[in-house]
């Protein structure tokens, strides 16, 4: 120890950087001392600008969630804005509050926080430290654009809470860091560092950054690094988590649009189908048909076999359907014992003749238990239509008729 001191003492250079590092740190702390309080204001400023920009990204899935009352979709989307580093509190309000829903730190009616668990049950405080009792909001309104109807549907409102323990902590993240910085600008050594630093953090960062950015957003997928070491590292967990988050909404996305029993899309996903089919037909002056299937007599069969045999049927039938259309056409349930069918560049010949083969399909099949039974069928195409309603109605307007002949039939209009 004693010749370590002899040493530095004797050493010019060791003096020298000394004195320089230790004035430098002085005036770094003076200075940003001094420049704290508006790098708070300008911080506080971009802070709330980023909570602002959040509804661009999750607008469309809580409104979809709240419209459908996916209440397992509308949680998991909210704790995912949770999880940013940005959001302490979120609150959903329906307008026939049966969506309601409340995550992490969120005002009451008397301006009071009260802290709430990831499943909307009021729980302990568990964030303390300076700022974290001061609460600031942005909130936005949920309105549902789908295209049955003319007008954006109000259901609610979204708000969204931050603190400003998040804003101090930022502040004093820069201000360490411009420390940091001066340090490492004193040394010799940090030409090296920027290099090890940009090799091994910087260029996989960018890479990712980019791959992020590359994503398609209506089916992301997970991504890989060209990481320059295989041990675990922060940017290998960072890119494994974002590849299970891209797994998990994948997930959910699939259940949204899928019925549960048949494992067919759902009408909501019909609805959108037909929407894009009639824009992408009106626009090209091409062609499409539908088909609605009604099973015939289907509450006779609950009442005599039971709910769980018609399940067994409902399945049955849609493996029926599914085998036996194109890969190109759209299967989905319609609602209750009721199929649509979306036959894309199809005209009036090919979407009879479909709809034909599928009913003697179903004539010939024997079912479980049941046996045999029979379905309607109601067939139309688009045809210069104004809208995507007309079609609709045209097929319903068949399988009506279709009905009225005794069932059991084909019936185009």
């Amino acid at each position: 120890m004693n010749s370590l001191l002899k040493r530095f003492r004797q050493s010019i250079a060791l003096h020298l950087l000394s004195t320089i590092f230790g004035f430098y740190f002085l005036v770094a702390v003076v200075v940003t001392v001094v420049q704290l309080y508006k790098e708070y204001e300008d911080t506080k400023d971009k802070f709330y600008k980023e909570v602002q920009t959040l509804p661009a990204t999750f607008h469309r899935g809580i409104v979809d969630s709240v419209w459908t009352y996916n209440n397992e979709l509308l949680q998991s989307i909210l704790l995912g804005m949770y999880n940013l580093p940005i959001i302490v509190g979120i609150k959903v309000e329906s307008i026939d509050h049966k969506m309601d829903l409340k995550i992490g730190a969120v005002l009451n009616e008397k301006n009071e926080i009260n802290y709430y668990d990831s499943t909307g049950r009021i729980t302990q405080q568990k964030e303390f430290g300076f700022g974290s009792d001061t609460l600031f909001k942005h909130e936005f309104p949920m309105e549902y654009q789908g295209s049955g109807f003319k007008d954006k549907i109000p259901l609610g409102e979204v708000t969204l809470y931050s603190n400003n323990q998040l804003v101090f902590d930022r502040v004093k993240y820069g201000f360490i860091l411009i420390l940091v910085n001066s340090i490492i600008k004193t040394i010799a050594l940090w030409f090296i560092i920027y290099y090890f630093i940009k090799k091994y953090l910087g260029e996989p960062l960018e890479e990712f950054t980019t791959k992020i950015r590359n994503q398609d957003v209506q089916s992301p997928q997970a991504i890989d690094l060209n990481i320059h070491w295989t041990d675990t590292n922060e940017l290998l967990i960072l890119k494994d988590s974002y590849n299970q988050m891209i797994v998990r909404l994948n997930k959910h996305k699939i259940l949204s649009i899928t019925d549960k029993l048949t494992g067919l899309f759902n009408r909501l996903q019909l609805d959108e189908t037909l929407n894009d089919e009639f824009n992408r037909c009106n626009r090209f002056q091409r062609s499409f048909g539908i088909i609605i299937i009604d099973i015939d007599h289907f509450k006779k069969i609950n009442d005599t076999y039971g709910h769980q045999a018609g399940d067994q049927v409902l399945i049955q039938f849609a493996k029926i359907l599914k085998t036996n259309i194109r890969e190109i056409d759209v299967l989905g349930r319609w609602g209750g014992e009721e199929f649509m069918i979306i036959c894309p560049e199809t005209d009036f010949q090919g979407t009879i003749k479909l709809a034909k083969s599928l009913h003697q399909k179903i004539n010939c099949f024997n079912f479980p238990i049941i046996g045999s039974f029979s379905a309607s069928f109601g067939v139309s195409i688009y045809d210069n239509d104004d809208n995507v309603d007309k079609i609709i109605a045209r097929a319903d307007s068949a399988l009506y008729q279709a009905k009225q002949k005794g069932r059991n039939t084909v019936v185009f209009k």
